[in-house]
């Protein structure tokens, strides 16, 4: 009898979960602290940083970053990689590294922790940089990479690893497609740089969780007298105001800024933020550069995600029955078959329900598969009050329940 009971109980918990969300600024390195990255040349050389998260969360969530500041010597070979690894419900690692003897002063991290199925992280790297390395005048390459996110419309591409071997620092990544089992990605360069791979990470949404805005170039004639040229020995910045679709306009938002690469004078060291950043009825941030920095062109990019922690996120394994429609109410949570629900303790008119994908429910009035039949292959999220005494969840191809007895 108490067993009965504990199974009844499990069954009547809300088996779905909410999304959770977490985001900060992270500084891995910083100017003039005595860093590996800046004090040593060997190659490669790391410093690691432990992320803790505020609030735990329930399933290990994905994490996107941002190169917000980065800032090395001039001398080649040069560059940098940033790197998440060891993602828990409590934190992950986050890597910065130096992949050439020159000094590698600041790296400042943006990052973005989201457990949401409605949006995913794909990470690449590519030593495969095929003409990128050799030759001069504009150069691309592109790279097609698989994710799971079938119903993904919108991406944003952040840059977050690159070394220079010749000449100018000049690199873009820009996203080129998306389809629901894919999305292609160029990376750029042209003069006579050269690089020898390529790091990037992509957040992938749905329309309804991400808005992205196009590739924008911010490029500066180096015959131009514009500040980020040509100045007196001080800073300059450039403030970027994005206009947004009226829908994106309000309501729960998070605004993310990428870089997605830059071309920089070669006698000069490299300095590039962004900062700033305001999200009202528009979208406005900061493009930065120091003094001893003459930088020709950035190459960034903006999207809002929309953190909306009442957006449900139900079982993908099992099936559940709810007492009120939009999923509400009292439930019950089918993963096989429940032979008798009102032994389990349900005897509620059903009023929505879920399906995972790939899965048929079947309900039954009166047990042992007697009486009228439903069957659904999709979640309702309103209907027409009823009762049912059995259930059964079972492979979408079936074209009937199995038996009890089988």
């Amino acid at each position: 009898m108490k067993i009965a009971v504990l199974i009844a109980i499990l069954s009547l918990a809300l088996c779905y979960r909410t999304p959770q969300f977490e985001a900060a600024q992270q500084v891995i390195v910083q100017y003039a602290a005595g860093h590996i990255l800046e004090a040593q040349a060997g190659v490669p050389r790391q410093v690691v940083v432990d992320i803790k998260f505020k609030k735990a969360f329930e399933i290990p969530p994905q994490v996107f970053i941002s190169a917000q500041l980065l800032d090395w010597s001039v001398g080649l070979p040069h560059g940098y990689m940033e790197r998440v690894s060891d993602i828990t419900t409590t934190g992950f690692k986050l890597s910065g590294v130096a992949v050439g003897p020159s000094p590698l002063y600041s790296l400042f991290v943006d990052w973005y922790a989201i457990y949401d199925p409605r949006i995913q992280v794909v990470t690449f790297e590519s030593t495969d940089v095929k003409e990128l390395k050799t030759g001069q005048g504009e150069r691309k390459v592109s790279y097609t990479i698989e994710h799971s996110l079938k119903d993904a419309t919108n991406a944003i591409v952040g840059l977050i690893g690159c070394k220079h071997l010749l000449t100018n620092p000049i690199v873009e990544v820009k996203v080129e497609q998306v389809t629901p089992k894919s999305v292609t990605v160029s990376a750029r360069t042209y003069w006579q740089a050269q690089l020898e791979f390529v790091r990037f990470n992509v957040l992938l949404g749905t329309d309804q969780s991400l808005w992205v805005s196009p590739a924008y170039v911010f490029y500066n004639d180096p015959a131009s007298s514009h500040p980020f040229v040509k100045r007196a020995p001080s800073a300059a910045e450039v403030q970027q105001t994005i206009e947004l679709p009226k829908v994106w306009q309000s309501g729960p938002r998070v605004p993310i800024v990428t870089l997605r690469g830059y071309d920089v004078e070669r006698a000069r060291n490299m300095r590039l933020q962004y900062n700033k950043v305001v999200l009202e009825s528009k979208l406005q941030y900061n493009l930065v550069t120091w003094w001893d920095t003459q930088m020709y062109g950035v190459f960034h990019q903006a999207a809002i995600f929309v953190a909306d922690t009442t957006y449900k996120i139900f079982d993908p394994d099992c099936a559940e029955l709810f007492s009120e429609c939009n999923f509400k109410g009292d439930s019950i949570t089918v993963c096989d078959r429940i032979p008798d629900l009102p032994g389990y303790g349900w005897s509620k008119p059903i009023r929505s329900l879920t399906v995972p994908v790939s899965r048929r429910l079947y309900l039954f009035n009166k047990e042992k598969y007697e009486g009228q039949k439903t069957s659904f292959i999709a979640n309702q999220q309103c209907m027409e009050s009823i009762t049912f005494s059995f259930a059964q969840l079972q492979s979408y191809e079936e074209d009937h329940p199995v038996l009890a007895s089988q």
